[in-house]
């Protein structure tokens, strides 16, 4: 577990934050660099001139305007140096909130041709912010700031303040992470405590607290045991977790299922994650209690067309899922008695769980979506304590009034963690040798040769992917009268007559000198090429405008897209 509490010493760090013309590091432009150094106060502001956009389109964001940037000049490696030096930025760790930055700023000296990015270390400290994927929206880094009592927050964002926050929120955090839930009405921020027992649930919705538990994968195998299809006009699916919560009550009822009491476990747990504040969210709750019979009632008048909905919707669906709640107590717990909320706890791992519901010998986990059960397979897995799993899903079918109710049996088990573009690889080359009765033995890479083997006579051999693909691997030893003879010297003598061999020099050459023609054919003239810059279709090139003398540096599609000097464009 990675919970070690981090240094969060001014002498450490310098804050760096950018201003962008959008999110893409390759297609817009980085505005601004500022830079913060904590334990000094040195500062550093600087605006950088457009060099893929002709405008500027975040205006509303940073308050940059385009005639901000007029005049200004790209850095220089020598300026760089100088940064290196008065700011350390190869001895400090380089603080940042969010991926953006780092990604332009490495963009940016490719693109400028700039060395010093491989000495940087960067730390994105929004990694220590744990909170559920499926918030609102509301937990922006301003909001944060502001719960934490940071001022100095604005509605038009400038690097340098940016820099200023960005240092009082870290400082605020004090090294530890921070684990953020959405309650009815607010946020609560507290932090994590080395001895807290992690919800196996949060692990899967939360991304930042799931990189912080060093865990074994979960391989699953599933297949489907029972589906159920379940319709009416008043059967709908339900925005928030509804569904799921009221959908699960209703068949623990008609299973007569006896919940677990573990409030005080929980309780005494999440209070070894020490308070720190608190923030009211976006979300208007909406309360409902359950009745015996598995129906629901809204507390507020506002909210009583829901229930009637919700309602609707559970009474349809009682007497059509009998069968099904039939199947999970005969077929899945055997007539036991089964028990709903039952705590399971891994001490080893520091993780718990809840089961929707159990007996010693099985457990069922009820979802109302119809993802795959590998979305599932880990909480299962630390709910199971060895015994058999099975998972409920449910495939709405939108706008017809339809639902399947699906019950697969699902083994679990720590093993190794699958290389999926391999193995999707491997699927496709399986697929163009299924003709010719032919398997995959051994698969690296696609620039690597591939080990394969006939079926009918077990004869191994090697051979290219490109020629799998192109569906003219055939063994040798059973079809050898379909295996092309080895040409002759003759031949490839006429075949190096026929079509001049090039070296790769020689051929960048040649596509470099047609590339520069394109761009003066497109720009009428007025841009030249330094075709000795050349790279590739995507990398930087050095381009010249003919009538003011100005030279930048392109990505090469940029500018045949773009074919204009941003100079004499800015003069416009």
């Amino acid at each position: 577990m990675a919970l070690e509490r981090i240094s969060a010493s001014p002498h450490d760090y310098v804050v760096l934050d950018v201003e962008t013309n959008g999110l893409k590091s390759r297609e817009h432009d980085l505005l601004s660099i500022s830079l913060f150094k904590p334990d000094d106060g040195r500062e550093y502001d600087r605006f950088l001139p457009l060099d893929l956009n002709r405008d500027v389109y975040t205006t509303r964001i940073n308050g940059i305007r385009k005639r901000d940037l007029k005049n200004k000049r790209p850095l220089t490696q020598g300026e760089v140096d100088e940064l290196f030096r008065e700011f350390e930025l190869d001895r400090r760790t380089i603080l940042h909130y969010g991926s953006l930055d780092e990604r332009f700023i490495r963009e940016y000296f490719d693109r400028q041709y700039l060395s010093g990015f491989e000495r940087m270390r960067f730390f994105n400290f929004k990694r220590m912010i744990c909170s559920t994927k499926f918030s609102d929206g509301s937990l922006t880094k301003d909001r944060l700031c502001k719960a934490f009592g940071i001022e100095g927050v604005t509605s038009v964002h400038t690097g340098i303040n940016d820099c200023r926050l960005e240092w009082e929120l870290f400082k605020a955090l004090d090294g530890r992470y921070l684990l953020a839930t959405m309650q009815a009405f607010e946020w609560q921020f507290s932090i994590l405590d080395p001895d807290y027992i992690v919800p196996v649930s949060y692990l899967g919705n939360f991304p930042n607290l799931s990189r912080l538990y060093e865990r074994p994968y979960i391989r699953f195998e599933s297949r489907e045991v029972y589906r159920l299809n379940v319709s009416g006009s008043d059967v709908r699916r339900f925005e928030s977790n509804f569904s799921g919560v009221t959908v699960e009550r209703l068949i623990d009822v008609m299973l007569g299922a006896k919940k677990q009491d573990n409030l005080e476990f929980l309780r005494e747990n999440r209070c070894k994650n020490k308070p720190v504040g608190h923030m009211k969210h976006d979300t208007r709750p909406v309360f409902m209690s359950f009745n015996p019979d598995g129906t629901v009632t809204a507390a507020r008048e506002e909210d009583k067309p829901q229930e009637r909905e919700l309602n609707a919707t559970l009474n349809a669906m009682r007497g059509q899922i009998s069968p099904l709640v039939e199947f999970i107590r005969n077929d899945i717990f055997d007539g036991r008695e089964i028990v709903s909320q039952e705590l399971t706890v891994n001490e080893e791992m520091r993780i718990m769980a809840l089961c929707d519901l159990s007996t010693d010998d099985a457990v069922l986990e009820i979802k109302t979506s119809s993802r795959h059960p590998e979305q599932y397979a880990e909480q299962l897995y630390y709910e199971s304590r060895g015994r058999k799993t099975y998972l409920v899903t449910m495939d709405w079918k939108y706008g017809t009034g339809e639902v399947d109710f699906i019950i697969s049996e699902v083994a679990v088990a720590p093993g190794e963690k699958p290389d999926k573009r391999r193995d999707k690889a491997v699927q496709s080359l399986s697929a163009a040798l299924e003709c010719e009765n032919i398997e995959v033995v051994a698969y690296v890479g696609s620039t690597s040769p591939v080990r394969v083997r006939c079926r009918e006579c077990g004869n191994e051999w090697e051979e290219t992917y490109p020629r799998i693909k192109a569906g003219k691997c055939v063994c040798p030893t059973c079809h050898p009268e379909r295996i092309p003879t080895r040409r002759t010297r003759h031949t490839v003598d006429d075949a190096k007559r026929r079509y001049e061999r090039l070296t790769p020099e020689e051929a960048l050459a040649k596509r470099a000198r047609k590339y520069a023609e394109k761009v003066s054919d497109r720009s009428g003239g007025t841009i030249s090429v330094d075709v000795s810059s050349y790279i590739g279709g995507k990398d930087p090139v050095k381009a010249c405008c003919t009538k003011c003398g100005h030279s930048w540096t392109p990505r090469t599609d940029h500018l045949l897209g773009r074919p204009y000097c941003p100079r004499c464009s800015a003069g416009h």
